[in-house]
């Protein structure tokens, strides 16, 4: 066969058809694999179109599955919650019928106790060796067979109320209505037989009255929400909280902002199930702090009330103002991780020897002053998403709820410039950056103060530093939990703030753990871009398992 393909050999005819002939097959068998890989590529985007309409299908049905879980989770709950409701207002009336049917029984007692005994049917005593014979009345017309001595002082029948009726002139003691009492009382008094049953059995009330109640300076209407929110990471879950008319079902709660002095009101609806407003480092009266065990928990509304106590300067015994925070005192490690807490801040009155520049706050009545534009605040919070399908009273009837099982797997760095919060609703209001003043000695621009309020159940770790990771001491620590820090050396009892006193507490790195508050006041060395880094870490390992970032530009 090679040798007819030689060159300068002529080709027969039949070499020629034979290789005719040849070409043609093999541009059949090529056409005949074109073709068939054409079918085989028609059928793999036809199977891949419908293995991705399978795939839509199937996401589709797993999304209604979904919701139709959510659905009903969330039906079963409000269910859970009028069946809670009805029961505690079954209990509530079987508590007052309890009450009042023993209020009626002791007030008949008491009548009973309180009527006049029947006098003695003889001024005179019977003597000892001849008593009367009280089974044997006596015709008061037939003397026969009477002692004379004992008809010398006969009763009178006018006024004898007892006239007709068996004479009872030594009659044994009236037996006592006491010996019931005690049953009554049990049953009013609930004895606890173990934390769980006192956790399970707290005072329910609908409508508490506000005892002493007084014409408000500043005063909050507040409402519970519940609804499904959406994080800036994407994960959208259940969230409970407060709102106002103007923070409709926001997270975290509206910003509650009283004077010292001020006399405050704050009327709080929880609509469904009991909750209660814990104004957590305030210490009001028991009525009005919101804890259900040592109070009332809320079933229909309450106003609370209080007033935060002036400051005075150099007094570290006096003032209230600072950063606190306000959440729900019922189920209270539940309904706090599901977002019922809001920050509460307390400002300072003003006094004639601090005055304050325009434009500018004091942190407390002789402390610092800061830059109430760029003023922010900054709230640490992780969220276990398990907890976020519980129902209002998980835990409490002595069932393990899962509870002391902390794992978050979101982690989140909430709050922003206080004057600047978003409005709108359904709105989580989340930090994006920060901004700090430069700030030197009699300059009118005042620096920034930053509020930390941690409302996170994990030890966390706030750092400052540069660009390039290095740290740098920008902050200024003047307060926690509301009380200014002090020098309180002086034995005249004077006590300046510590920055006044010439040591202000700078500091790079700042620990803190589960509703502690800071108030720290920024002072960049210079203008420029740094970072706020937000470590979120183990309680056991200590390792960091969750990080923000928050860019911080100081101009």
């Amino acid at each position: 066969m090679m040798e007819t393909l030689l060159p300068g050999r002529r080709l027969s005819f039949q070499e020629r058809k034979a290789a005719e002939k040849k070409r043609k097959e093999a541009a059949a068998k090529k056409k005949r694999e074109q073709e068939a890989r054409r079918k085989r590529e028609a059928e793999a985007k036809k199977r891949a179109a419908e293995a991705k309409k399978k795939r839509e299908a199937e996401a589709k049905k797993r999304a209604a599955e979904a919701k139709r879980k959510a659905d009903e989770a969330k039906k079963r709950r409000e269910a859970e919650a009028k069946k809670r409701a009805e029961e505690a207002k079954r209990r509530r009336e079987e508590d007052a019928r309890r009450k009042q049917e023993a209020e009626e029984k002791r007030r008949r007692e008491e009548e009973e106790a309180s009527k006049p005994k029947p006098p003695p049917t003889s001024t005179t005593p019977p003597p000892v060796d001849k008593p009367t014979e009280p089974t044997e009345p006596k015709d008061p017309e037939d003397n026969t067979g009477t002692d004379p001595e004992e008809n010398t002082e006969p009763t009178e029948p006018d006024e004898d109320p007892t006239d007709g009726a068996e004479p009872d002139p030594a009659p044994d003691p009236e037996p006592e209505p006491v010996p019931e009492l005690p049953v009554v009382e049990a049953e009013a008094r609930h004895i606890f037989d173990s934390q769980v049953d006192f956790s399970s059995n707290q005072n329910e009330q609908d409508q508490p009255v506000t005892e002493y109640k007084m014409t408000p300076n500043i005063s909050y209407k507040l409402d519970f929400y519940g609804t499904d929110l959406k994080f800036d990471d994407g994960a959208e879950v259940e969230m409970w909280s407060f709102e106002t008319d103007d923070q409709r079902k926001c997270f975290p709660g509206p910003l509650i902002r009283p004077k010292e002095g001020q006399i405050f009101h704050a009327s709080f609806s929880p609509s469904k199930g009991n909750h209660t407003i814990h104004w957590h480092g305030m210490e009001p009266d028991p009525r009005n702090d919101g804890v259900g065990h040592t109070s009332f928990e809320i079933a229909g509304d309450y106003t609370y009330q209080w007033q935060p106590q002036k400051g005075t300067p150099g007094d570290a015994d006096c003032g209230t103002a600072g950063t606190y925070f306000y959440h729900c005192h019922v189920n209270t490690t539940l309904h706090v991780q599901m977002g019922m807490f809001g920050p509460l801040i307390i400002d300072p009155v003003e006094h004639p020897d601090f005055p304050v520049t325009p434009g500018a706050r004091r942190a407390f009545v002789d402390g610092p002053e800061y830059d109430i534009d760029t003023e922010a605040l900054l709230i640490p919070y992780s969220m276990d998403t398990r907890w976020h399908g519980m129902n209002h009273a998980a835990g409490l009837s002595g069932e393990d709820a899962g509870l002391n099982h902390f794992q978050p797997k979101h982690f989140y760095a909430l709050g922003g410039e206080l004057a600047r919060r978003p409005s709108g609703k359904e709105k989580v209001w989340s930090m994006k950056s920060l901004r700090a003043n430069v700030y030197k000695a009699g300059d009118t621009r005042k620096p920034t103060l930053l509020r930390l309020l941690n409302a996170n159940y994990l030890p966390t770790m706030l750092r400052f530093q540069d660009k390039s990771g290095n740290p740098v001491a920008m902050a200024e620590v003047i307060a926690h939990d509301g009380r200014p820090y002090r020098d309180t050396h002086a034995k005249d009892g004077s006590s300046p703030p510590c920055g006044a006193a010439g040591y202000p507490m700078m500091t790079s790195v700042l620990a803190s753990g589960s509703a502690e508050r800071y108030d720290l006041l920024l002072l960049p060395p210079a203008a420029g871009e740094y970072q706020v880094v937000l470590d979120f870490k183990d309680w056991i390992t200590d390792e960091v398992i969750g990080q923000r970032i928050i860019p911080l530009t100081a101009s």
